[in-house]
Formats: C-alpha cells, sequence, structure tokens
C-alpha cells in the first residue's frame, strides 16, 4: 500500500475521488487551494506543498533572449497576459532549439534570481540584502514581480531566495519595524554613518546627516542611542513600500498565508544565515554515475583518468580566488550540467539527483582528421559525454573544460 505525507493526502485523495466528485475537481484551481491549518514542520513541507499548488493545466510561457536576460525576463514575466504564474513555468531561449523539460526552467529561475539580487536589492556580501531605494522600479510593479518569481522558484525547482536581511522577512510578516535594529538593519549608505557617530565624542559635524535622518531631539553625546535608533528607522522606513509590493507578489500559491503560519520553518528559504545551498566540488562528484568499461581494459582505465580530472578540475576552481568575479566557479560547472547551479532543496531531489556520465572512444575512428572535441552535455537527462581521445592530459582537459563551460551554456541540441 503506497502512503501519502500528511500534507499531501487531502490533495491525493481529492483525485481518487475520496473526498470530492471529479465536477468540483475540475472546478478547483490549485491557486486557491488553502494551506493546512496544520503547522509544517521543516521547509521540505513547504516546498511539497508550494509544488501542490502548480497549476499545471496551462503553461505560463516565456520566451527570451539570454542577452540582457534579467531586463527582459523581468519585462516579459510582467506584461504576460495569457496565463498565470502560477501555471507551469515553461522556458524558450531565442535562437536554440531546447525544448524545457525543466533544465530550461531552472536555468531562467538561476540566472532571474541572481539577477534580481543585484538589480532590485543592495547589501553587503553576507550581510544580507534589503531593497533599492528605487521609485521607479516600485512604479513600474517590479517587486512584485520578483515576489512573484520568488514564489514560483521555490514551487518549481529553482532556487531559494536567500538573500533578505532579518528584518525585511519580520516585515513581510508583521507590517512593522519593530525588530529592526543597527545589528540587523545593513544599510552601505547609514551603517557607516551610525559607526561614525557611536565613536565620536562631538556629533556636531554630524547634525545635518542626523536631521535629513529624521532626528529631531537634541544631538548630544547622551542621545547617541535615540540618535542611532532614528537613523536606524529611516534607512528600514524608505524601504516599506517595496517590501509592500513584494509581499503582494508572495501572494502567489497563497505563500505569504503559508509564511504568516510558519514563520520561522520559512525563513531559513529567505534570509542570508539560513541555509547553504551553494554547490560544492563535492556535491556534483559524490552524484557522478559513470557508465564504465569492463576492468582492467585501457578502456577504463582512461576513463577513470578523466574522472579523476574533472574533480581535479573542480577542486581547483574550488579553491580558487573568491573575489575574481570573471573567474569560472564550481555553481557554473553544476548550471552547464544541469540548468540549476545550486543544491536540490528537497532531500527526494538530492536522493534522486545524479548525472550520468559517458566516455566516447570513437571519436578518431567517426573524424580520422580533426584534432580536438569537446564535451557533449544535455542538460534534461543530465548527461556528460566525454571524448577519450582529448582528454587524457591534465592540463588539456582544464582548458578544454573552461572553454566548454563558458562559451557552451545554450540549448541547441533536441
Amino acid at each position: 500500500m503506497k502512503t501519502f505525507p500528511l500534507l499531501e493526502l487531502e490533495f491525493h485523495a481529492s483525485f481518487c475521488g475520496d473526498l470530492e466528485s471529479s465536477e468540483s475537481l475540475q472546478t478547483k484551481s490549485p491557486d486557491i487551494m488553502k494551506p493546512d491549518n496544520e503547522e509544517m514542520s521543516c521547509e521540505e513541507d513547504v516546498l511539497r506543498w508550494l509544488a501542490a499548488q502548480v497549476d499545471t493545466s496551462k503553461d505560463f510561457s516565456i520566451c527570451v533572449s539570454r542577452i540582457n536576460l534579467v531586463e527582459r525576463g523581468l519585462l516579459l514575466w510582467r506584461r504576460q497576459k495569457i496565463s498565470s504564474p502560477v501555471n507551469t513555468l515553461k522556458i524558450t531561449f531565442l535562437g536554440e532549439a531546447g525544448v524545457d523539460t525543466g533544465a530550461l526552467r531552472k536555468e531562467f529561475l538561476t540566472e532571474l534570481i541572481g539577477g534580481i539580487e543585484t538589480r532590485l536589492f543592495e547589501g553587503e556580501e553576507g550581510k544580507g540584502k534589503m531593497p533599492k531605494y528605487s521609485l521607479n522600479d516600485l512604479d513600474n510593479g517590479l517587486f512584485r514581480v520578483a515576489g512573484e518569481v520568488f514564489a514560483v522558484s521555490l514551487a518549481q525547482g529553482g532556487p531559494a531566495p536567500r538573500f533578505l536581511q532579518d528584518w525585511c522577512y519580520d516585515f513581510l510578516l508583521s507590517g512593522t519595524l519593530e525588530n529592526a535594529n543597527k545589528d540587523n538593519v545593513y544599510d552601505a549608505e547609514f551603517s557607516p554613518l551610525i559607526k561614525m557617530i557611536e565613536e565620536a565624542s562631538d556629533l556636531s559635524s554630524y547634525s545635518e546627516q542626523i536631521v535629513n535622518c529624521g532626528y529631531t531631539g537634541p544631538i548630544n553625546e547622551d542621545n547617541k542611542q535615540n540618535i542611532t535608533r532614528a537613523i536606524v528607522m529611516h534607512a528600514a522606513a524608505r524601504r516599506t513600500l517595496m517590501l509592500q509590493q513584494l509581499r503582494e507578489g508572495l501572494q502567489l500559491y497563497r505563500l505569504i498565508d503559508t509564511m504568516e503560519k510558519n514563520r520561522e520553518v520559512c525563513r531559513s528559504l529567505f534570509v542570508v544565515q539560513g541555509g547553504n545551498d551553494k554547490v560544492d566540488s563535492h556535491y556534483i562528484v559524490s552524484h557522478l554515475a559513470p557508465q564504465m568499461s569492463e576492468r582492467g581494459t585501457l578502456k577504463y582505465t582512461k576513463e577513470v583518468q578523466i574522472l579523476n580530472h574533472f574533480q581535479d578540475f573542480l577542486m581547483e576552481l574550488e579553491d580558487g580566488d573568491a573575489q575574481d568575479e570573471a573567474a569560472l566557479s564550481v555553481p557554473q560547472v553544476m548550471q552547464w550540467l544541469t540548468g540549476q547551479a545550486h543544491r536540490h532543496l528537497l532531500l527526494s531531489e538530492r536522493e534522486a539527483f545524479k548525472i550520468t556520465v559517458q566516455f566516447d572512444h570513437t571519436c578518431m575512428q567517426r573524424l580520422p582528421s580533426h584534432t580536438l572535441c569537446y564535451p557533449i552535455i544535455s542538460a534534461c537527462t543530465q548527461t556528460i559525454t566525454f571524448p577519450t581521445a582529448h582528454l587524457s592530459n591534465c592540463n588539456e582537459f582544464k582548458e578544454i573544460m573552461k572553454t566548454a563551460v563558458q562559451h557552451g551554456g545554450c540549448f541547441y541540441r533536441v
């Protein structure tokens, strides 16, 4: 007998006819299904519930160019009239033959979530981000789009938007700034001002900046605490309109209702300290499923050598300069292989995840005069094929792989 998690039982039973007639099922849209009254105990429960809210009866189709993908993606998302983000997201990249069976969607969401973080949010790396104070982006509804993208990404296999500052998450759910303080509100302009005021004995040189932040009391050393509190409130309050619009977007799938009922469980999906879903070399190598030749053969020896080169290549990228934004990274290799740059959020997906590794020993027989081959990727089936004739040397392997990852990310093969 098949068992179902408690949170999915009602949804499953409706299909079996135990709870509703087929007529009522056809009229019930997944986006109006209410969250269970029972509290969710972990991220896994939230993500599974969200996935069950996706309306698969239609597609939310977007055809976008890789050039200027973030701006174009936000624009096309906002003006889509035929369907809704509550439906299954289907992506087509202009000029590419790839058919979206999941990998294109994951790649699009990976790029869009990362782009939204830099385009609409600001803050220091590791300390979390807050919305940029941008009234034109607010007027264009881009923060509402960002909220919808966050919900779709969590529901349909994309990365979690784990970059918000704690107070931003609290405001989304409470609508108040009571949890905002100088330790969790980091602003590139005002946080350094707070530090200078705390260290100064004479505040007269900061009077204009303090008054501009809305402080109206006496400016002296005895009132430092009130002054810094006013600056914190000013930095946070000017972002509340953006956060309110972000909350509107999070109404998709009624996600915000679930967040309110399961505040701490959902927190880890949004705040910067929530969890680490960054892919490392071990995550990729431990999920390789190589199709090896018979042990003891020359082919088998070459295949083992290539796998070792691949692991060395990943570890070298991992140990590279983290400050060099132009340098290739392990998450980029993961995205090249599968379409997504993050660890799978669901435990069941992590356990089922594998990258099939195949080896081509016959390229020289097919094309005797050629001198170079690159690995072939099928992101939809998560398969990589290494040409063994060209990858036996470690340095040659690394150069070929770098070129393949940097210039071979498009879906030109079907």
